[in-house]
């Protein structure tokens, strides 16, 4: 664990590194919030420069963004200063968040911007040396997130209770204790993400959240890869109603989800590829064979695949006008955003219109 003292030389040798033939003297300041500040006089050749060094928790871009406005709107006092955020490490999507705000940085690992009267830094391109920090929890594990989306749906704070009362009563098959709950929203206001009014939760920042979601889920791999079959039919888009049909038949649960599913609730773009969900693919042969799928390697119009999240990505699914079951806004999102052919067009137009007034309200619920 590295202490206050050992931040301070860390933060002095970063420095020395963007400043090679400066003289510089780091000393302890009063901290406005963050673990530590510094304030660093660099002497060079062209005179001096006075940095306000502030440490920020670079775990979450709620941090990041709650830092910036921080040092942004405190009074400096004493001599005109740069404020400057530091970390140990800012990751290449936290150090564009810090230069669309045109706030001054600097890593421990040789990444920095500062712009002031005849200097300009940008250093960037250097990885983090050490194992990377990992929260007490997974936000975005399947698990997890029952709770981001019961709280992003909200349309008031929820209590512990309430919240885990709230995912039971939608899905009888799922159980989350009060503890697991407080847990999580523990992780969340640590992260930023999340705050207490009355005793109870409200997300903050679920723009930000809803980003470091998409990207946790980008490497989340599924159990099993898509099973890929041939049905013959005029288009894709016909398949729908005999699949749902057939499922139902079955009683087999499954939900439609990428631009399928998309074009059930809100369509932007053509497909020629049904996804479908299912919670095992075992319970699916009878189902393919009455359709009369055949499966394939290449050229398929349906791929059956049971999902990363097994519990949560069936949760809080709707229903299509055509009575077809469809996975959430919120899946059909993190199940586009990557997925090739138009896909993140498709889950922008999904969030614009569905999902934006979710995300984006203020922090007032």
């Amino acid at each position: 664990m590295v202490t206050g003292s050992d931040e301070y030389r860390e933060l002095e040798h970063a420095l020395q590194g963007l400043f090679p033939d400066a003289d510089i003297e780091v000393s302890q300041s009063q901290s406005r919030g963050h673990a530590w500040a510094a304030l660093a006089e660099v002497q060079l050749a062209v005179g001096s420069v006075h940095l306000r060094v502030e440490r920020v928790d670079a775990a979450s871009r709620a941090r990041l963004i709650d830092a910036i406005e921080l040092v942004r709107f405190a009074p400096a006092g004493g001599e005109p200063s740069i404020p400057v955020l530091a970390s140990p490490y800012f990751s290449p999507s936290s150090q564009q968040l810090l230069r669309d705000a045109d706030a001054a940085f600097i890593d421990y690992a040789g990444n920095a911007s500062l712009t002031a009267p005849g200097i300009h830094i940008d250093r960037r391109g250097f990885a983090n040396p050490r194992k990377e920090e990992r929260g007490q929890r997974d936000l975005f594990s399947d698990k997890a997130s029952l709770i981001l989306r019961t709280l992003l749906v909200a349309r008031s704070p929820m209590g512990v209770r309430e919240i885990a009362g709230n995912v039971s009563s939608k899905d009888e098959q799922i159980r989350l204790t009060p503890g697991y709950v407080s847990k999580v929203v523990k992780e969340l206001e640590r992260r930023g993400y999340a705050t207490r009014r009355d005793e109870k939760t409200v997300l903050r920042h679920a723009k930000e959240l809803l980003h470091d979601w998409t990207s946790a889920y980008r490497g989340r791999r599924r159990p099993n890869p898509p099973q890929a079959y041939f049905i013959l039919a005029r288009s894709a888009e016909d398949l729908l109603p005999r699949i749902a049909a057939s499922f139902d038949a079955m009683s087999t649960d499954h939900v439609f989800t990428g631009h399928a599913g998309a074009s059930l609730v809100d369509r932007h773009a053509v497909f020629d590829v049904v996804d479908v969900y299912v919670k095992n693919l075992e319970d699916v042969a009878s189902v393919l064979a009455d359709l009369g799928a055949r499966r394939v390697e290449r050229g398929g119009n349906v791929n059956i695949s049971v999902p990363y999240y097994r519990e949560s990505a069936f949760y809080d699914r709707q229903m299509s006008k055509g009575q077809m079951k469809v996975a959430s806004d919120l899946q059909l999102y993190l199940d586009l955003y990557d997925s090739p052919v138009r896909g993140r067009e498709q889950a922008e137009h999904l969030y614009d219109r569905r999902l934006r007034s979710l995300v984006e309200r203020d922090d007032r619920l």
